[in-house]
Order: structure tokens, then sequence, then C-alpha cells
């Protein structure tokens, strides 16, 4: 798949990035990727400045040492027998590494997991995968690791949630490759951006149900033939809910998103990037651009 030739997984050595090493190895797998680990030992900040004062008080050499065995046997331990895995290892800013060697790489995907762990997820993105997300201009997959709902390397079926302006077909383009790829079922979902309030719910069902019928003739009139046997769905209500709701209702394995912000209504899906993120019951591809 063109989209999948080269994949970055930032490596953190930590529980959430252990779970997700057995689906990232299953993609570079899948597709055929050259697979990446970067690992970047993270010193303080003043280090450059104080080096050899902070050398007197930290054993930055042990630090280092130390940390590469690790990530050695993290690479070994869960990647072993793939070919083509190399494996990077950096100091200083680790988001600051991975956007540059994504940019120098030509990376086509990044996947990390975010930093929330169990209840957390719905709360925070870590302060790296938000960056990471930010500043990429490549695709990032990712996900929040809950010891209740392990990743699956199952990707049966994808859903990709989609708002109505001009660059919609690159995100159509990328789900349909996707769908392609793994054989797995696509549904494309819209979000009608009523809210959720009671008064809504009971009250404007009807201009509600005008708005959903006007979105289905817009997803005739941007599907390809040979795309419109995808499902249709037209839900009203909460952005980041209705996708959650959708995913989970559907039994989705994986989000397709646009990643961005934009200032124009039509953008509206563009800014719960993250809240749909920090939601989502399943991995999210955002693909920025889309």
């Amino acid at each position: 798949m063109e989209h999948f030739n080269h994949i970055l997984f930032p490596v953190d050595m930590s529980e959430a990035c252990a779970a997700f090493a057995p689906l990232v190895r299953s993609i570079a797998c899948r597709t055929g990727a050259h697979l990446t680990l970067l690992n970047t030992l993270e010193l303080p900040s003043s280090y450059e400045s104080y080096a050899i004062a902070l050398t007197n008080w930290i054993d930055i050499r042990s630090m280092m040492r130390e940390q590469r065995d690790q990530f050695t046997a993290f690479h070994k331990e869960r990647f072993a027998g793939l070919p083509g895995v190399n494996h990077v290892y950096r100091r200083g800013d680790p988001a600051q590494h991975i956007l540059e060697y994504a940019k120098k790489h030509q990376i086509d995907l990044i996947m990390i997991p975010t930093g929330g762990v169990g209840t957390l997820r719905r709360m925070l993105i870590g302060s790296i995968t938000a960056k990471v997300l930010h500043d990429a201009d490549c695709p990032v997959w990712t996900t929040a690791h809950s010891p209740q709902q392990p990743f699956t390397e199952r990707l049966s079926r994808i859903l990709c949630a989609i708002n109505f302006d001009e660059e919609n077909q690159t995100l159509i383009q990328y789900a349909n490759a996707l769908a392609s790829t793994f054989g797995a079922q696509l549904r494309f979902l819209n979000v009608v951006d009523v809210g959720e309030s009671w008064a809504t719910r009971h009250f404007e069902g009807e201009f509600v149900a005008r708005l959903a019928s006007e979105a289905r003739q817009h997803f005739n009139t941007l599907l390809e033939p040979n795309e419109q046997q995808a499902e249709i769905a037209v839900r009203s209500g909460d952005i980041a809910h209705s996708v959650r709701r959708e995913a989970v209702e559907w039994n989705a394995d994986l989000v397709v998103i646009g990643r961005g912000v934009l200032a124009e209504p039509l953008g509206r899906l563009r800014s719960e990037t993250y809240k749909i993120i920090r939601e989502s019951a399943c991995s999210v591809v955002s693909v920025v651009g889309a």
C-alpha cells in the first residue's frame, strides 16, 4: 500500500507502548512497510547549558547505557524475526526528535499510544503525543491503552468520520485504501452538530432530519461509483460523543478522521480531533490535510 512505505514507532518502554507493539508489528507485516523504532532519552532542560555541573550529580552515561539496553531488549523481544526493522536512539526532546525524523525520512505513518491509562484516557492526551498530533505532516495512528480493553490486531470494520469541505477526497481515498488493504468493511459517518440537549432532541427533530437528508445527498456526490458500496451513516449530536457511540455500536476496530483546525464552520469536525481521540474506544488514524 503506497500509504505505508515507512512506519515510525516511538518507543518509551511504557506499559502502553508494550501493549501497542503487537499491533505495530501486525500493521508492518500486513503492509510490507519498513519499520523504525525511535527511543529518546529525555534529559533535563538545563542539561545542554550545565552539562558539566549536572554530570557531577547525575550519571548521564549510566542512564544512557541502561536505556539503550532496555531499548535493545524491547526491540529483540517484540520485533524478532521481522525484516527491515531499524532502531534509532536519540537524546533530548522526544517530540522534537519524532517530528524531525518523520520529516527527514519521509515517514508515511507515526504509530504512538496516548498517555491516558484506564479512565484517564478520557481526560488527557500525553504531551508528546499532543505535540506530534499538532505538528506532524503525516497521518498519526494512536489510541489510549486500557488494561480492560487491549489493542486489537483485527481490522475488519473501519469507520471514517468526515465533514463536508473541499478536502474530503483525501480522507475518503485514505479510508478506502485502508479498507482495501485489510479487507475491512467501511462505513462513512457524518455528524450533524446540533448538540445533545433535551430541547434539541425533542423540538428540532424535523430540522435535524432535514439536515441528515442533505448530508446523505452530499455523500452521494462525494463518493465514486466504486466507493458507494460503503455504508453511510448520518447522526446528530455532539461530534466526539457521536463518533464514539457509532464506533462502539458498530463494533469498529479503527476510526479514521481528518486532522487540523479551520476557522470556517465546515471545519468544525477538525477542531474536535483531540476530543475524538480521547473519547475513542478503539484506534484512531488522523489524516493531515483532510
